[in-house]
C-alpha cells in the first residue's frame, strides 16, 4: 500500500506560519512577564502588608505593658463584625495560645503556622480551604512572655484576580491564532507579490517571443534583484544559443544541399540517355567526389557533438608536443609535396592533453596551412612553453592572409572569407576552426589567429598552466 505523498508546504503558508509563530512567542513572553510582575506586586504588597500590621501590633503590645490582653482586644476590634476579615490573628505567649479570632481554630489550626522568624525574614505559607485562599505567617513581637503573632491572611480575591488574568490570556491566544495566520497569510501575499510578477512575465515568453525580458523598473525588492538579473542573463543565453542553433541549422542545410543537388544533377543526366563508358565513369567519380564530401562533413559534425557534450571524458596524458607536431606533418606530407610546401617544426615542450584530440586541432590547423599557402613557400609549426607556464604552438604560413573584418567569425561553424570555394572537398566545408576552438575550451585553452591583408596567418594553440 503507498503511502499519500505530502504536498510541499507553499512559502506563503510556511511565511504565515513563522509569523503567526513568532507573534505569539512575543505575545507569550509578555505575557509570561506580566504575569510574573503581578504576582510579584501581589507577594510584595501581602508582605508589606503583614510587616505594617506586626508593628502596629507591637505598638499596642507595648502599650500594654508587654501583656498580650490589649493586643487581643485591637485584634478583635480590627476583625469582629467586619464582613470581609482581611485576615485571622492568634496570639501566643510562652507557646500558649492566649487569644485569636473567632473560628480561626476550626478554619486556620496553629500546627498550619510555619516557626516564627525574623520580620525581615518573613516564611509565607499559602494554604487552601475550600473556596479560600490564606497565607500563613508567624510573626515575633518583643515583649517579656515571648508573644508570637500567627496571621492568615485572606488573599482569596487576588488569586481570583490571577485566575481571572490567566483565563483572559487563554481567551486571548485562541482569538489571535486566527487572527495572526490571516494577517501573516495577506503579509506574505503582499512580499511575494513581485515573484507572482516575475513568474506572468517568464509565462509570456516563449521561443518566438525570446527577446523580451524581466523590466527592472520599477526596480524590485532587493532580494529579487540578483534573480532578475540571473534570470535575464539565463534569457541572452538562450537567445543566442537560439540563433546559434538556426544558424548552424540553415548552413547545415546549405553545405548538404549542394553535393546532393550535384550528385542528383550528375545521377540524372546519366539516366536521360545511354551514355559511354568513359561518360559513365566520370559521373560514378563526381557522385563518389560529392559522398565523400558529404561523409566528411557527417563525420565532423558528429566530431563536433561528442567534442561539445558536457559528458566528453578527456584522456589526459603526458606527451611531447614536438612528436605530435611531428606525427601531424606525416599526415599532411601527401598534400603539401604537390605545392613543393616546406614544413618546418621549432622548439619542444611537454603538456597533458588528449592525444587524439591535440592531433586533430594540429592537423586542422596545417591543412588549413597547406590549403592557403602559395607553392614553394614555408609553413612553421613553432612550439613554446612548459607545462609551469603553459604550452603554446604556433601553426605559421606565407598565405594571402585574411581581412581584419573576417578575423572575429573564423571560428563559427561553417563560416569562409570566400563564400564560393569550400564546395571542393570535405576540408573546406568551414568546421575545421570550429573544431579546433571545441578542443581548446575542452582542455580549459583558447585558439586565436593573427593576420594581415598579404602577411600570411599565425594560428596559436594556448594550452593553460598544469600546475595548481
Amino acid at each position: 500500500m503507498r503511502l499519500p505523498t505530502l504536498r510541499p508546504a507553499s512559502i506563503s503558508g510556511r511565511l504565515a506560519l513563522l509569523y503567526t509563530l513568532g507573534a505569539l512567542l512575543a505575545v507569550g513572553l509578555f505575557a509570561v512577564l506580566a504575569n510574573w510582575k503581578l504576582e510579584e506586586n501581589f507577594t510584595t504588597a501581602h508582605r508589606d502588608f503583614l510587616q505594617a500590621k506586626a508593628a502596629e501590633l507591637q505598638d499596642d503590645l507595648t502599650d500594654g505593658d508587654g501583656t498580650p490582653d490589649a493586643l487581643i482586644k485591637e485584634i478583635l476590634q480590627e476583625t469582629d463584625g467586619a464582613r470581609l476579615r482581611a485576615y485571622e490573628a492568634r496570639v501566643l505567649a510562652t507557646g500558649k495560645r492566649v487569644g485569636e479570632t473567632p473560628g480561626m481554630d476550626t478554619m486556620l489550626p496553629a500546627r498550619l503556622f510555619p516557626v516564627a522568624r525574623s520580620l525581615q525574614n518573613l516564611t509565607l505559607t499559602p494554604y487552601q480551604a475550600g473556596t479560600t485562599s490564606w497565607l500563613l505567617t508567624s510573626l515575633p513581637l518583643q515583649g517579656p512572655q515571648g508573644v508570637v503573632l500567627q496571621i492568615g491572611l485572606d488573599i482569596t480575591r487576588d488569586n481570583a484576580l490571577l485566575t481571572d488574568f490567566h483565563r483572559a490570556l487563554a481567551v486571548f491566544f485562541v482569538l489571535m491564532v486566527p487572527l495572526l495566520l490571516g494577517a501573516g497569510r495577506l503579509a506574505a501575499a503582499h512580499a511575494l507579490a513581485p515573484v507572482t510578477r516575475i513568474a506572468k512575465v517568464a509565462q509570456s515568453i516563449t521561443p518566438a517571443q525570446l527577446s523580451r525580458r524581466i523590466p527592472q523598473n520599477p526596480p524590485w525588492p532587493r532580494e529579487l534583484t540578483g534573480l532578475v538579473q540571473v534570470f535575464n542573463q539565463m534569457l541572452d543565453n538562450l537567445e543566442t544559443s537560439f540563433e546559434r542553433l538556426s544558424r548552424f541549422s540553415a548552413d547545415i542545410a546549405h553545405e548538404l544541399r549542394t553535393p546532393l543537388s550535384t550528385l542528383n544533377g550528375s545521377l540524372e543526366v546519366c539516366l536521360t540517355r545511354p551514355r559511354s563508358e568513359a561518360e559513365y565513369r566520370a559521373a560514378i567519380a563526381s557522385a563518389l567526389e560529392d559522398g565523400q564530401r558529404l561523409t566528411g562533413l557527417i563525420e565532423n559534425l558528429l566530431f563536433l557533438a561528442r567534442v561539445e557534450n558536457p559528458s566528453h571524458a578527456l584522456r589526459h596524458e603526458r606527451c611531447e608536443a614536438s612528436e605530435i607536431c611531428v606525427w601531424v606533418v606525416a599526415q599532411y606530407e601527401a598534400q603539401s609535396r604537390p605545392k613543393g610546401l616546406h614544413v618546418r617544426i621549432e622548439g619542444a615542450a611537454t603538456l597533458y592533453a588528449d592525444t587524439l584530440l591535440l592531433r586533430q586541432a594540429v592537423g586542422n590547423l596545417l591543412a588549413n596551412a597547406v590549403r592557403h599557402a602559395p607553392p614553394g613557400s614555408e609553413i612553421v609549426l613553432a612550439i613554446s612553453g612548459g607545462p609551469a607556464s603553459g604550452v603554446e604552438i604556433a601553426v605559421s604560413d606565407q598565405g594571402p592572409g585574411i581581412a581584419p573584418e573576417h578575423l572575429p567569425r573564423l571560428f563559427d561553424r561553417f563560416y569562409q572569407t570566400d563564400p564560393a570555394r569550400g564546395h571542393k572537398a570535405a576540408q573546406g566545408s568551414g568546421l575545421g576552426l570550429s573544431i579546433v576552438r571545441s578542443i581548446m575550451e575542452l582542455h580549459g585553452g583558447r585558439a586565436e589567429i593573427e593576420s594581415a591583408p598579404g602577411q600570411g596567418m599565425r594560428a596559436v594553440l594556448h594550452f593553460p598552466s598544469m600546475e595548481g
